[in-house]
């Protein structure tokens, strides 16, 4: 396609209600034939899911831009993908620019737009649309390993198929969803080889049933506000947490605290469907539960050692309105393709340095063609008398000196011409290396007020004020019933505290003893634990380990127990620690629980 009408028809394309599938757009840069980005492997991995269009080097893409949202234009080697609808002319984060400077970070672009594409396919419902087409068909595997953001997985028979991020869990890397090993099943799109396994896998209240109040979890940091900050514990389930949840100074702001991206460490206060958290309630000797598998037998789905990403925003500029300035330079032909890509991308057009405006200012330098030369008169048959003939030379002579002025000076201006288009690319260079430099600085400094930030939260933490020491009683007994109920009204939430009371206990003649003698655990830590026991809380907790106390360490051997009935219960305080230590209590006939004594993992004494 050659002219400016199929240019304008890719932008009414694009701004319409027909489309049904993504669309990519890839341009050359100023100056190349070919693209940055490798249009045969983006259609090859696409398929039948998005439109490809390849837009070459031409004055046909003024026309394009001019009709296109700004903002929203492509165009000097980048490439955008459109998706389906026209959200993306209000919020410009629906189609993201891809920006490569050279060849060399062609691949990357390539993998940017493959992945913009699938993304925007999955949201909408391409994939599930064409579940029962001829091209697709049930298989199974076992995953070989995972590489450039991909899972490969052998199917038998030396039959081959990849699990990309959008068709396993979208938003989370790949190697965080799926590991070596692993047998996974779905349905094989025979074209692209992609193996779609988001049917098996398990909902989100499957997987967080593992979690239960008290529990200390990874959550990753959504997005944060002055007052308030969204965590995930799962990629489909977010929790909100206030200002109160996170420090205890009612002027902090939480946008000084946490990261989006970050990966913290929270406290279980109450489970589903109205989770809640809170960072305030984690101690620094508490066991942490690992995150969950969004697969069975996969990898934990968040890193609490994980740097929280740096996210660098790509500054996007808009085209000047085309004001050319004219050059003597071979004419480029436009290339737009109308259909999706296949086999021979079709081409089109996208702005030059040559084209660019003039800068303000400046004169509109025109290239002014050489008048043509007089005819030379043609010879008489008579002879000329000397006198005329020699005028008429001295004429012709002066029009070859006028010929040569003129020449002369259209070629100077052809220099400066093409000096000012030299320039102009020149600049242009200088510009990708400058904003390159200025994208790298913005990532260092992302990855340290990150850290700063986290260094601050977890500071307020410590020096807040000391809510769980305890408190000087003459009766030491009374003192520690003071914790516990204070763990209670902190941990449960008022609405849930009718339906979970803390009820009575005894307290063993050698459990404070214990206390005082037990090393490396806080009382606080040791309240919150006989709080979850009286509450019932400690048994909905796989990581308490909650189970009864053997005479020896068979399995069938007899419980130990007291003459009046009481069966002695034995509960993890930590885990994965040296010398793990351990909380005794009796459970009596009449339900009522006795603490005995806390010791290490290796004190089997009731």
């Amino acid at each position: 396609m050659t002219n400016t009408s199929e240019a304008e028809a890719l932008a009414a394309l694009l701004n319409g209600n027909s489309r049904t599938k993504p669309t990519v757009v890839v341009t050359v840069a100023s100056g190349h034939t070919d693209p940055y980005a490798d249009v045969e492997q983006i259609a090859a991995e696409i398929g039948d899911l998005a439109d490809l269009y390849l837009v070459t080097t031409g004055g046909h893409t003024w026309a394009f831009s001019n009709k296109m949202t700004p903002g929203t234009q492509v165009y000097g080697g980048a490439g955008r993908v459109y998706p389906v609808g026209l959200g993306w002319n209000i919020d410009l984060k629906q189609a993201p620019l891809r920006f490569a400077w050279s060849k060399s970070e062609g691949r990357k672009l390539t993998g940017q737009l493959i992945d913009d594409a699938l993304d925007m396919a999955a949201a909408a419902g391409l994939f599930d649309s064409a579940r029962t087409a001829s091209t697709r068909e049930r298989r199974a595997g076992t995953v070989l390993s995972i590489m450039s953001e991909r899972a490969l997985v052998d199917l038998g028979g030396g039959d081959m198929a990849s699990v990309p991020p959008q068709l396993a869990q979208a938003g989370v890397p790949i190697e965080r969803v799926l590991a070596p090993g692993m047998h996974v099943d779905g349905v094989l799109e025979k074209k692209s080889r992609w193996l779609d396994i988001r049917e098996s896998r398990p909902t989100a209240d499957e997987a967080l049933k593992t979690y239960a109040a008290g529990d200390v979890v990874p959550a990753e940091v959504r997005s944060v506000l002055a007052g308030s900050a969204d965590l995930r514990l799962h990629p489909d389930v977010t929790v909100e947490l206030f200002r109160s949840d996170v420090t205890g100074d009612p002027d902090d702001d939480l946008q000084a605290l946490l990261t989006p991206g970050e990966v913290v460490l929270a406290r279980v206060v109450a489970t589903g469907p109205k989770w809640r958290l809170s960072l305030r309630e984690v101690r620094e000797h508490d066991t942490v539960r690992e995150a969950l598998a969004l697969y069975a037998g996969g990898p934990p789905w968040l890193d609490p050692n994980a740097p929280p990403p740096a996210v660098v925003e790509h500054v996007e500029t808009e085209p000047a309105p085309p004001e050319v300035v004219a050059v003597p330079e071979p004419v480029v032909t436009v290339e737009m393709a109308s259909e999706p890509v296949a086999e021979a991308p079709a081409r089109a057009a996208i702005p030059s340095p040559a084209m660019m405006p003039r800068r303000r200012g400046e004169p509109v330098r025109a290239v002014r063609p050489a008048p043509p030369p007089e005819p030379v008169p043609a010879p008489v048959a008579e002879k000329e008398p000397a006198p005329a003939k020699k005028a008429a030379v001295q004429s012709m002579s002066l029009q070859v000196t006028a010929i040569k002025a003129e020449k002369a000076h259209l070629e100077a201006e052809l220099t400066e011409l093409r000096d000012q288009v030299s320039g102009l690319r020149n600049e242009r260079v200088q510009f990708a290396k400058d904003l390159a430099r200025a994208a790298r600085q913005v990532e260092t400094r992302d990855v340290e007020l990150a850290r700063m930030r986290s260094q601050l939260r977890r500071a307020k933490q410590r020096t807040a004020p000391p809510e769980v020491a305890l408190p000087v009683f003459a009766d030491r007994e009374r003192g520690f019933r003071h914790l516990v109920e204070a763990a209670w009204a902190r941990r449960i939430p008022v609405g849930e505290q009718p339906t979970r009371p803390l009820p009575d206990f005894a307290i063993g003649e050698r459990f404070l003893g214990s206390v005082d003698a037990l090393e490396g655990i806080t009382v606080d830590k040791i309240a919150d634990v006989v709080m979850e026991v009286l509450t019932g809380l400690a048994e909905q907790s796989t990581g308490r380990e909650l189970h009864q106390l053997r005479t020896s360490a068979g399995g069938n051997s007899a419980p130990q127990s007291r003459p009046d009935g009481a069966v002695c219960y034995r509960v993890s305080m930590q885990i994965h620690t040296p010398s793990a230590r351990r909380l005794h209590f009796w459970k009596c006939p009449d339900g009522t629980i006795e603490l005995s004594r806390v010791v290490v993992h290796d004190d089997m004494e009731p």
